[in-house]
């Protein structure tokens, strides 16, 4: 997810229109968006396969939308040619960029940077697969090179420092190198003049002599990254923001290896709707005329078709994989509130299964006993349930032609997520008491490949939060919802890994009677520091099949 913060003012200002904050939260309400914050303050919580919407100008633009509002933003992509050579390296995708802005920097650097750092965490999986570089142009002297080097030959005084480090130093002294230098391979990279002075070591920092001043008239920007596909959708996604900054150009480099070009394209996929199907999916009764006019507004291109018309998302739409998407887009700038909900006929009584029952009754427990329930995303990443985790990376369903780097795979452990969910709030009171209730994608035994099991996942963060806690939780838990029964710990390791995570001594293997249930125990502090968590947590992650539910 992607946490826009902005003002009321600020808001008003971008639309040329004074709304009041409930008409915000009807707007957010109208397109599923979650706003957050009181008073003046606006927290937009954008979904993660828009990343596009990185910034309040292009929340505005997406509200405009919904409000029949044109907000100002430089609409065409030009080309510019420039003496830039890529030479191949282990980060081979680049894409570089030329921003002509529409006067001075000013107070927008503050804006800038803050998209350049959203887009770097979310589009780019924290600068791994793609990373952001910004530069002052003018300070910049043509022709120039990114290259591999030897650490040997890296000196420039880094952002944020009037002195000249070393490659070592860099990675050392200042906070992006020891934040990013794992990213990096034996031969550093970086960008470099003819003169032979070195601008920036992409993905970690800049030299200081090319940042960004609020007197930046014109900006240089490099997209690089591992993955060709994360490279292109970040790329995209920066330049939509840019465009409310300035006119935007595509700078075409020479590239040392044909095979490493990341061929930007700006034609999005096209995909053919009819009226019957997109008022089938709707359950409204819409013309052709009426769907064309609300998809031009949402900046689609369209056009008459033999069997309805031929759509065309925004380049910059990355989240438009079927004609259901876009239907989607539809209902939300029509309204839901206008579509008439059908009758249900019902023919037989239903009833709770035996395994609804003791859910209910599980939730009921838990509930009273001041735990919150979340309904966390199935979808997620490697880096949240793997890296971060020190859970080994197998036996997961991955998503095959993601447009999103933010989901990737289907979750395989709840609590990761848990742990995602504490860290985006940490500015939250605590103790925060949590659970969930839903299902992983794991190996199946079967025929099929993978198969959903349902779990249930206890979590606990506090200042006196230790392993007793859940103990205690999980077995009235169980004596409720199943029957009586001691929950009996061992220190082996569990299959999925999640006992890993727990400090030696203080968790393990759950069992119910002589059935393997999941794992209990104390997050160690390596996994509290990935997430940012400073205070202690305990989790338990049960697998309710094993309960016989």
């Amino acid at each position: 997810m992607v946490m826009v913060n902005t003002t009321l003012k600020e808001m008003n200002a971008i639309l040329r229109k004074s709304l009041s904050r409930k008409d915000y939260e009807e707007l957010c309400l109208r397109y599923g968006i979650d706003l957050e914050g009181g008073g003046e303050y606006l927290n937009f919580d954008m979904s993660s396969d828009r990343v596009e919407l990185s910034s309040k100008y292009s929340v505005a633009f997406l509200l405009g939308q919904l409000l029949g509002i044109k907000v100002h933003r430089s609409e065409t992509v030009s080309s510019k040619s420039a003496d830039i050579t890529i030479n191949s390296t282990y980060r081979p995708f680049v894409n570089v960029l030329y921003v002509k802005l529409d006067g001075r920097l000013g107070e927008r650097m503050a804006d800038l940077l803050m998209i350049q750092e959203k887009l770097d965490k979310v589009a780019g999986r924290d600068r791994k697969l793609a990373a952001i570089g910004m530069f002052d142009y003018s300070m910049i002297k043509f022709p120039i090179k990114y290259l591999e080097v030897k650490t040997e030959d890296v000196s420039f005084a880094p952002l944020g420092s009037d002195e000249e480090k070393t490659y070592k130093q860099i990675l050392e002294d200042t906070e992006k190198g020891r934040q990013y230098g794992h990213l990096l391979d034996d031969k550093p990279i970086v960008w470099r003049q003819e003169d032979g002075k070195i601008f920036a070591l992409p993905p970690v920092i800049n030299a200081g002599f090319a940042s960004l001043t609020e007197d930046t008239k014109s900006i240089l920007v490099d997209i690089t990254g591992t993955d060709h596909d994360s490279v292109n959708s970040l790329t995209k996604a920066l330049m939509f923001n840019l465009q409310f900054f300035g006119a935007v150009s595509v700078m075409k480099p020479k590239y040392s290896n044909a095979n490493i070009t990341t061929n930007l394209k700006f034609k999005a996929t096209s995909f053919v709707l009819s009226e019957n199907e997109a008022s089938r999916l709707l359950g409204v009764e819409l013309s052709l005329k009426d769907i064309k006019s609300i998809l031009s507004s949402l900046d689609y291109a369209v056009e008459s078709a033999a069997d309805g018309l031929a759509v065309t998302p925004p380049y910059y739409r990355q989240d438009i994989t079927h004609q259901v998407d876009i239907v989607d887009d539809i209902m939300r700038v029509y309204g839901v509130d206008k579509i008439k909900a059908d009758d249900n006929r019902v023919y037989t009584s239903g009833k709770f299964l035996q395994n609804a029952q003791a859910i209910e009754l599980m939730r009921d427990v838990l509930i009273g006993f001041g735990y919150q329930e979340l309904d966390l995303n199935i979808f997620t990443n490697e880096m949240y349930q793997f890296k971060k985790t020190g859970i080994d990376p197998s036996n997961y369903a991955s998503f095959l032609g993601t447009k999103s780097a933010e989901s990737t795979m289907a979750r395989l452990n709840i609590t990761p997520e848990a742990l995602r969910f504490v860290s985006n709030n940490l500015h939250k009171r605590f103790p925060q008491k949590l659970f969930d209730i839903g299902f992983v994608v794991s190996k199946a035994d079967t025929d099929v490949d993978f198969a959903n099991k349902l779990r249930l996942c206890i979590l606990s963060c506090g200042a006196d939060t230790n392993i007793s806690e859940i103990v205690v939780m999980l077995e009235k838990i169980i004596n409720e919802a199943v029957g009586a029964g001691k929950v009996r710990l061992s220190d082996e390791k569990d299959l999925d890994g999640l006992s890993k995570m727990v400090i030696k001594g203080r968790g393990g293997v759950v069992y119910y009677g002589d059935v393997n249930i999941g794992a209990l125990g104390e997050v160690h502090p390596r996994v509290l520091n990935e997430f940012g968590i400073e205070l202690p947590v305990a989790f338990a992650e049960i697998h309710l099949d094993g309960l016989g539910l």
